[in-house]
């Protein structure tokens, strides 16, 4: 039984790392639940057994895509640089890692976009996550100075509600996929500028 028990997270990991192969091969709406089984070398119902449909599949793995883009975010605002530089920083790293990982990537994107279309909570649990990164940042530069301190959690809605466009897998598609990053990179000064402290 014990046996058993640790072998099952073994086979779901193994289900999805054969499910993306497909998935990003054929693409979501080309492939089933029995190409995914042929591909782990097991019946659709053992397939069944860990996930209770194709779109439980994409979920998992559209879960595994944002975290890695939640560990870079993490990775930045763990710097050690001022809290202003980490703010534009995160900015231009969101924005590049959706250009080239959601949207460079034709079948990535497609299950993203089917992820946001569906409304899957892990998408929404994601968007919850990145926003306390950007909280983060802009607490530090608060407390060290950087940052203007009153009503600092209006403050941190409006930068998150700016940048929300280029992070959004279908709205860069439709803005900002072409610019190289400039505007993403305007917007970074003019939010950190807007953050600072005000002298009379």
């Amino acid at each position: 039984m014990k046996a058993a028990a640790v072998a099952q997270p073994e086979v779901r990991d193994r289900i999805l790392a054969q499910a993306e192969r497909v998935f990003l091969e054929y693409g979501y709406s080309k492939t089933t639940v029995a190409d995914i089984a042929r591909a782990c070398g097991m019946s659709p119902a053992n397939v069944y057994r860990f996930f209770e449909s194709k779109a439980a599949i994409n979920e998992a793995i559209t879960a595994i895509m944002l975290r890695r883009q939640e560990d870079l975010a993490l990775r930045i605002a763990g710097e050690r640089r001022s809290a202003s530089r980490r703010l534009k920083k995160l900015i231009v790293e969101m924005h590049r890692f959706t250009c080239e990982q959601y949207l460079r990537e034709s079948r990535v994107h497609e299950l993203v976009t089917k992820a946001m279309d569906e409304q899957w909570g892990v998408i929404d649990a994601h968007i919850g996550r990145i926003r306390l990164v950007y909280a983060r940042v802009i607490e530090d530069g608060a407390r060290s100075g950087e940052f203007a301190g009153a009503g600092l959690p209006d403050r941190v809605a409006c930068v998150f509600n700016a940048i929300m466009p280029f992070c959004h897998p279908q709205l860069v598609a439709e803005k900002f996929s072409a610019d190289h990053g400039r505007q993403a990179a305007l917007m970074a000064d003019f939010l950190v500028d807007a953050l600072r402290p005000r002298t009379r």
